[in-house]
């Protein structure tokens, strides 16, 4: 099991599209599930996603600006 005692997990990300001022107000949260949020820019993704889920959502993001589709990954590299 890829050398550890957990068994693989499986993670989806999906594209919302692009929210508008108007969208992103319209979205009421459950403060009392969350510790925190924030939108961040492509860019500074790896300063708040470390590791294997930083590399998932921007080769997700690549795979929305390119077009190639859904994208097979393992530890947050493509493979196949």
């Amino acid at each position: 099991m890829h050398g550890t005692d957990r068994p693989p997990v499986v993670a989806y990300v999906y594209d919302g599209g692009v929210l508008t001022d108007a969208d992103l107000a319209a979205i009421t949260l459950q403060e009392e599930e969350l510790l925190s949020w924030r939108l961040v820019p492509r860019e500074r993704i790896p300063d708040h996603l470390a590791g294997a889920l930083g590399r998932r959502v921007l080769i997700a993001l690549d795979a929305v600006t390119d077009g190639s589709g859904p994208v097979e990954l393992e530890n947050g590299h493509r493979v196949g």
